[in-house]
């Protein structure tokens, strides 16, 4: 079952800077940025969405991030 990268997170226990870490989301921002991912603020570009995908063995996915379902 499709689920929300937050969604993810919280039930598998994993910080934000483990998440920005296991994505390799780096730079002075990058809490900021993966909280963006998180609350649908901002879409993650494409490399960074398959590393997602790869992270939580598929449990999250593109079609995760996509308009329609964030509005689900």
């Amino acid at each position: 079952m499709a689920m929300t990268l937050d969604e993810y997170r919280r039930q598998e226990g994993v910080t934000v800077s483990d998440l920005a870490d296991a994505i390799g989301v780096t730079g002075p921002h990058r809490i900021r940025t993966v909280y963006r991912y998180l609350t649908q603020e901002r879409t993650p570009a494409l490399p960074v969405i398959r590393r997602i995908a790869e992270f939580t063995n598929g449990k999250v996915t593109f079609e995760d991030f996509l308009p329609e379902r964030a509005e689900a």
